[in-house]
């Protein structure tokens, strides 16, 4: 249990480095076709699928009181930090930027507000397997609610943007089914083998990112490309991690994994700090990958400056974080 615990933790630490270092491109308008498309292949499918398994492994919602403690809880850590920095960073605007965002989640804190309806989806299949017919109607009622969110997107509905839920459905399913059913691959398929084919995947996915666009969603037969080579480029960077033995680093990334939410609503602000003309690089030159690390550096040492005021000041660790002031020893 110690161990799969800091490999979630450690997924999940990867995962922010990424994401951080894919916004430090992002925000500096750096030219790579190569470095982000494996980057974007693989951060936020890393979260879905840590929080899906997580959610398939856990306690299991058993009567309708457990339900809405749930989605109480859940509505703290998801939504009232959405909603909270969706005010702070539009102040002067806040009723067109709640329009806006509620038709385009990536105008906002995204991640947040699909961790929440996924939650939300698993959580009354959970309620309605436990009511009647155990694990198959929770299948029923949860696939029922996948195929609403894919008829919204066929129907081009725009509300919740359901073209960006139905991305990470799969991901977030996949790993539910994994974390319910732990020998479902372990169990079937012999650990060297699985193992092979896991980094097998990883090769895949860098060749897929040197010759395709795995960034821009051109069609369903691209989407479905993109989506094979995020599962199998996570599947080798999970892998990697489990055969990572408990040491110093992965220590360190696991420490780093617990404060993601915190890192995630944060970082990207300060992205492009280095850069106030937003000047264009190339980042594969000397310039650029010089500029990429100090950006980098910058951009981490104020988010934990950051981070560590308000952690001091519990309404506001409460609103912006979703999270009540903690104590964590030997940090």
């Amino acid at each position: 249990m110690r161990e799969r615990s800091e490999s979630l933790d450690c997924l999940k630490g990867i995962g922010i480095l990424l994401v951080m270092f894919g916004h430090v491109q992002v925000h500096n308008q750096m030219t790579d076709p190569y470095l982000y498309d494996v980057i974007k292949s693989l951060q936020m499918p890393l979260f879905f699928l840590v929080s899906g398994y997580l959610a398939g492994a856990g306690t299991k919602i058993e009567n309708f009181s457990q339900y809405t403690e749930r989605m109480k809880k859940r509505a703290v850590s998801y939504l009232l930090p959405f909603f909270s920095w969706l005010v702070v960073q539009h102040i002067t605007c806040v009723p067109l930027a709640l329009r806006t965002v509620f038709f385009q989640l990536d105008s906002g804190l995204w991640f947040l507000m699909a961790l929440f309806l996924f939650t939300w989806m698993v959580s009354t299949a959970q309620l309605a397997g436990a009511k009647a017919g155990g694990e198959r109607t929770f299948w029923l009622v949860y696939l029922g609610s996948c195929a609403l969110v894919l008829l919204a997107y066929l129907a081009g509905v725009t509300f919740l943007s359901p073209s960006i839920l139905i991305i990470y459905l799969p991901f977030y399913t996949a790993a539910y089914l994994c974390g319910l059913h732990p020998k479902l691959l372990t169990g079937r398929i012999p650990p060297r083998l699985l193992r092979a084919a896991a980094y097998a995947g990883g090769a895949v996915l860098l060749v897929l990112a040197a010759v395709l666009d795995l960034v821009t969603v051109t069609g369903a037969r691209m989407l479905a490309v993109q989506m094979l080579a995020s599962f199998l480029g996570c599947a080798a960077v999970i892998q990697a991690v489990l055969d990572w033995k408990h040491g110093r680093v992965k220590s360190k990334l696991a420490w780093l994994g617990r404060r993601t939410l915190e890192i995630y609503v944060l970082h990207y602000q300060f992205a492009a700090v280095l850069n106030p003309n937003r000047i264009s690089r190339v980042f594969w030159s000397p310039e650029g990958i010089l500029y990429s690390m100090a950006a980098f550096a910058v951009m981490s040492v104020i988010t934990a400056a950051a981070i560590g005021i308000i952690d001091q000041i519990p309404w506001f660790r409460l609103f912006l974080f979703g999270k009540e002031v903690r104590r964590e020893r030997g940090v």
